[in-house]
């Protein structure tokens, strides 16, 4: 299938390459992102198609592997977990998990709310090979965050399903230690997140003022990246932008997939080379 803006985002690549050979602009990154599989061996939901996931998921990063991005990032939700049965979700995870591995660069996960239906946090990432629920890396000339909105009120965890999805928060401990992420951060950031960030409706964080806030006054955040408001979207607050990825789920068949490369330049420049569903921009 013929990616949306594919002969737009060729073109731009021979443009970002030609102008960085001539000292123009700094080095870009490129990333490949998902969001929202949600896999599970459950009948069709509404517009969600759960069963289709892996076959999405393989479609994906088929694509990956000919573009070889710097890295591959899954914004929560692998799966389903609504038959809160953790052997049962456990063979889900490990079937798309299976797909996942077979890009041979570097991989991450973002938790999601429904990746805690059936597990704990530990478990999951345990199975998932993450190496915490909120942590950094780099990717030059970036350092990437990923935090984990998974707790309720009072910032207790989610863990097997006790949660409502709606309630969402970054506790105190994960805010300072993002103050001092981006403090040590020597160059731009990129942020990774499930829950969006980039307002106050049902599927932001419920403290989301208070981790933009941060964000902010470190003025080295170039983008952020979130899922779980399955039909994606795109703000821009305080002079920081704020993708939302479509959910992966919704919709039968490949034709209906949805992900994404991104190109992101220090300076501020962002391509996304939208796949299926996922729309292509550009932002300067």
């Amino acid at each position: 299938m013929m990616a949306r803006g594919w002969t737009w985002a060729a073109a731009f690549g021979v443009l970002v390459t030609a102008a960085a050979e001539a000292g123009a602009v700094p080095e870009a990154l490129t990333f490949g992102v998902f969001a929202d599989p949600q896999h599970g061996e459950r009948e069709a939901a509404g517009s969600r198609f759960y069963r289709d996931s892996p076959a999405k998921l393989a479609e994906c990063i088929q694509a990956f592997a000919r573009a070889k991005p710097a890295f591959v990032i899954c914004l929560g939700d692998f799966v389903d977990g609504t038959s809160r049965d953790s052997a049962t979700e456990m063979r889900h995870l490990e079937t798309i998990e299976g797909l996942f591995r077979r890009f041979e660069g570097p991989r991450y996960h973002v938790l999601g709310n429904h990746d805690l239906d059936a597990f704990t946090k530990d478990e999951f990432l345990k199975a998932a090979g993450m190496p915490a629920a909120h942590y950094a890396f780099d990717a030059a000339p970036f350092r990437c965050i990923v935090l984990d909105a998974c707790f309720r009120k009072g910032f207790e965890p989610y863990a097997r399903g006790n949660f409502v999805w709606t309630d969402s928060w970054v506790p105190p401990e994960q805010l300072q230690w993002l103050e001092a992420e981006l403090k040590r951060a020597e160059g731009k950031v990129l942020v990774f997140t499930h829950q969006p960030l980039d307002g106050d409706d049902v599927h932001c964080v419920r403290n989301a003022a208070d981790v933009r806030r941060i964000l902010e006054d470190s003025g080295k955040v170039t983008a952020v990246f979130s899922g779980h408001d399955h039909k994606g979207g795109f703000r821009k607050v305080r002079g920081i932008p704020y993708f939302t990825i479509c959910g992966m789920v919704e919709g039968p068949g490949t034709e209906s997939n949805a992900y994404a490369l991104v190109t992101v330049s220090p300076a501020g420049g962002i391509r996304i080379q939208g796949f299926g569903k996922q729309p292509s921009s550009t932002r300067e």
